[in-house]
């Protein structure tokens, strides 16, 4: 079943505010319940290509959707050790598909779009999927624009041959990120077609 939400101010604001990792957290407990142990692994054994996180980072993110209510956990008995087992609540189902449904922030732009595509498995609808799809779409275009106008300015700049030396290199950078985003552009592109 596909929730359906509005997006309030309010909304926004507190998915601006909370960390992309609380919502990666969220979206490996939409599927199973799991350990610290296991979330840890989860991010060394893959998402670490999306995300790295360290073991104390996912520790406080589970503090923060422990005391948000987005999650809970069962305390179990283990070879004489204590394990605490975390699940999805529906306050924290809800937070999650709000963010996968909310626009990107463009200061970290492919590490989100990255996270939505990784969890766009748990959207049920075509519809739904493409309305995320297009979102990180408009908003990688949207920057590769944004790239392609600073590189016309600065290829206008009358600069001294000696600056040249150092600034050449710097703006390689900047044609490594319009390139990079063009391939996600194609990339976002084709997941779409496919839908």
């Amino acid at each position: 079943m596909s929730l359906h939400i509005s997006i309030s101010y309010i909304t926004i604001k507190k998915i601006n505010k909370e960390s992309a990792l609380e919502f990666i957290v969220l979206g490996l407990l939409m599927t199973q319940d799991l350990t610290i142990y296991q979330l840890n692994q989860a991010f060394s054994s893959g998402l670490s290509l999306i995300y790295s996180a360290s073991y104390g980072s996912i520790q406080n993110a589970i503090k923060k959707l422990l005391m948000g209510e987005e999650i809970g956990f069962i305390e179990t008995v283990e070879n004489g050790r204590n394990k605490k087992i975390y699940h999805l609540m529906d306050k924290g189902r809800i937070s999650f598909f709000q963010w996968m449904h909310a626009d990107l922030p463009v200061s970290k732009l492919e590490m989100v779009a990255l996270s939505k595509v990784f969890f766009l498995g748990l959207i049920v609808s075509a519809e739904e999927k493409k309305q995320i799809l297009e979102k990180i779409l408009i908003a990688i275009i949207n920057m590769e624009s944004e790239l392609v106008e600073l590189a016309k300015t600065l290829a206008q700049l009358q600069l001294p041959e000696e600056a040249m030396k150092i600034y050449r290199y710097q703006f390689k950078t900047l044609d490594y990120g319009i390139l990079t985003h063009g391939v996600a552009r194609e990339w976002v592109q084709q997941i779409l077609d496919e839908l």
